[in-house]
C-alpha cells in the first residue's frame, strides 16, 4: 500500500511522490496504483469535468469562499480514488444565495433539496452538491472549514480543500447499513494522524465524543502499527470519559441519539419502540435560524423539494433518492 505525502497536493503522472510508511513499503507503483495516485484532469471524465470547470470558474469568479469535500477531498487527502458524478462544495450559509445565482447564471438549474442544510445545482446528469450544514441539525459549515483548508486544483480551476479534521468529524455521524464511512475516517488518520490538529478535532466533535473514541479504537485494530499516529492524550482523555459513565445510566432511558448517525436505520426506535431522538428538534431549529430562512425564502430556486415533516434526504449517509454524500 503506498500513501500520498503532505506535499504532494498537485500529482502528475510523469511525478509521483510517495513516502514509505516507516520505510516498509515498496516504492513501486504499478500501472494502476499511479493511476490512482496521479492528480490531473484525465481520471475525470471529458463531459464531466467540463461541467465542474464551468461551476467552479463562476464560483471562483463571483469570489465566494467554498471547499471542495466528498469523494474528491478523500482522494486529496489518502490518493484513494472513487469515481463519482456529483462535486460536493461546501458553504457557510451566508454564502449559499450567490453561490446559487452564480451556478444559475452560467446554465445550472438550482434545487433547494433539504432546506436546513442542501440545496443541488444540475446539468444534466451531472450535479454540483451545495452543502451547508448537517442533515442532522448538529451543525452548520462555519468559517472554520475555510480558514483551515487549503488550496488544490480540480477540473483546471483553483479550489480549496476541505480540512482533514472537519471531514473525519463530519463523517462520524454517517453510519447507514448502505454507507458507512468508517473507512475514510481511518484511512485519513493513517495518512496525516501525526500532523493532525488533535485539539481542534477533540473540541470540534464536543459532546459527540464516543463517536470519535469508536473510531480510535478502529484505527487501532485496523492498523496496530501505526496507532502511535494518535497522540495518547486523545484516547487517554476519551477513555477516561468513558469510564466515568460505566454503570451509569442516562435519567431518560426512552432517549436516543441513533437518528443523529443513521435516520433510517433507527426508524423503529422512534415510531415503534417509543425512544425519543433529538434529531427533529435540532432540524426544527436550523430551520429558524435566519441565515436558514434567508436561505429558504430566496427566489433563486428553479425547483423545491416538497415540504415534509422530515426532511427527505439526510446526513446521515449517502441516500439513494438524492445521492448526497454528506452528514
Amino acid at each position: 500500500m503506498l500513501l500520498p505525502t503532505q506535499a504532494t497536493r498537485y500529482f502528475r503522472t510523469d511525478e509521483v511522490d510517495v513516502t514509505n510508511l516507516k520505510g516498509r513499503r515498496p516504492a513501486r507503483l504499478t500501472a494502476e496504483e499511479r493511476k490512482s495516485l496521479t492528480h490531473g484532469d484525465f481520471w475525470i471524465p471529458d463531459e464531466e469535468r467540463e461541467v465542474y470547470k464551468r461551476a467552479l470558474e463562476a464560483l471562483n469568479a463571483a469570489g465566494l469562499p467554498y471547499v471542495v469535500a466528498g469523494a474528491y477531498a478523500i482522494y486529496e487527502h489518502t490518493g484513494i480514488y472513487r469515481k463519482t458524478k456529483d462535486l460536493d462544495l461546501f458553504f457557510e450559509p451566508s454564502s449559499v444565495v450567490a453561490a446559487a445565482r452564480a451556478l444559475r447564471a452560467v446554465g445550472f438549474v438550482t434545487k433547494l433539496e433539504d432546506d436546513h442544510w442542501l440545496a443541488k445545482a444540475t446539468a444534466g446528469e451531472y450535479f454540483i452538491d451545495l452543502i451547508y450544514g448537517m442533515g442532522n441539525g448538529v451543525a452548520l459549515i462555519d468559517a472554520g472549514w475555510i480558514e483551515h483548508s487549503h488550496p488544490s486544483i480540480l477540473a483546471a480551476c483553483p479550489v480549496r480543500i476541505a480540512p482533514p479534521e472537519e471531514l473525519i468529524w463530519h463523517r462520524l455521524f454517517i453510519s447507514e447499513r448502505h454507507r458507512h464511512d468508517m473507512s475514510d475516517i481511518v484511512h485519513v488518520i493513517l495518512c496525516h494522524g501525526e500532523t493532525l490538529d488533535w485539539e481542534r478535532l477533540v473540541n470540534r466533535v464536543g459532546e459527540h465524543w464516543p463517536l470519535l473514541l469508536s473510531q480510535i479504537l478502529m484505527f487501532s485494530y485496523v492498523y496496530p502499527g501505526y496507532r502511535t499516529n494518535i497522540p495518547n492524550w486523545v484516547p487517554e482523555q476519551l477513555l477516561g470519559r468513558a469510564r466515568e459513565q460505566i454503570g451509569r445510566n442516562e435519567d431518560d432511558p426512552n432517549f436516543t441519539r441513533g437518528p443523529l448517525i443513521s435516520r433510517f436505520s433507527f426508524t423503529i426506535d422512534t415510531r415503534e419502540w417509543g425512544f425519543n431522538s433529538p434529531r427533529a428538534e435540532l432540524v426544527r431549529k436550523t430551520r429558524q435560524k435566519p441565515e436558514i430562512r434567508a436561505i429558504t425564502e430566496a427566489d433563486v430556486w428553479d425547483e423545491r423539494a416538497e415540504d415534509q415533516p422530515e426532511p427527505r434526504s439526510e446526513a446521515a449517509g449517502k441516500l439513494a433518492p438524492s445521492g448526497t454524500d454528506s452528514a
